[in-house]
């Protein structure tokens, strides 16, 4: 896999985050990784991310994925494309360079690029204080898999962040307290005391919509608007 990265067999498909009322209103698309082994045969990225972390080489993949989504982003102006990023590759000062090089080279493009964090590893320290030089460059910044990840309710209120998302998991399992208010009411209401935008993730089904939209959610994203596809 990792020779599949580097020999240009890197592709993407991308499934759009919309606004919670007007789902036809595209906020950013959110790129996931594929790949075509030697036999031409295409991986999603749940089947070789693991690999990619164990052996060391997920900075491989999110550096080349970058450079993917700035190619489409510089090709199509009406495009905005979210990229993951590794917390651990954050926080790792090389890792950090190549990335903030990477988006220095297009500035004009930074404006319509979100970088999504996922938290494989703790966001702390000198990554909290990078995601603040993102941001300046132009990017916004998305915490992924809230409430499933790493990102404890105490360090998410110190990370500088423009997008919050909630992770499927506790939007499909929601559940009610005593005074009639549910678990995702809670999490949706905390997160937006830290970001403007809450993303409620996994919506497959009217009524994972439904609970997303009295939770407070201002966008959602989910196969029932559409499974990742190439653009």
């Amino acid at each position: 896999m990792s020779k599949a990265v580097s020999d240009r067999g890197l592709s993407f498909a991308a499934q759009k985050v919309s606004q919670i009322d007007v789902p036809e209103k595209v906020l950013y698309w959110e790129c996931f990784a594929r790949i075509a082994d030697a036999r031409g045969v295409v991986h999603s990225a749940s089947a070789f991310a693991p690999y990619l972390e164990s052996s060391m080489a997920s900075f491989d993949l999110d550096a080349r994925m970058l450079d993917l989504i700035l190619s489409h982003l510089a090709k199509d102006q009406n495009l905005v494309l979210g990229c993951n990023i590794s917390a651990a590759n954050l926080a790792a000062p090389d890792h950090w360079k190549q990335i903030c090089r990477q988006i220095e080279h297009h500035p004009e493009l930074a404006p319509r690029l979100v970088l999504e964090i996922t938290e494989t590893y703790p966001l702390v320290n000198a990554g909290v204080a990078r995601l603040t030089a993102v941001r300046s460059l132009g990017c916004r910044v998305a915490i992924d898999n809230f409430g499933a990840g790493m990102a404890t309710p105490a360090r998410l209120l110190t990370v500088p962040a423009d997008i919050i998302k909630i992770d499927a998991s506790l939007v499909r399992n929601v559940r009610t307290s005593q005074k009639g208010q549910s678990s995702l009411h809670y999490l949706v209401g905390f997160a937006s005391c830290v970001a403007p935008i809450i993303v409620a993730e996994g919506i497959e089904k009217k009524e994972h919509l439904d609970a997303a939209r009295d939770s407070g959610a201002t966008h959602v994203q989910g196969f029932l608007f559409g499974k990742p596809a190439s653009l």
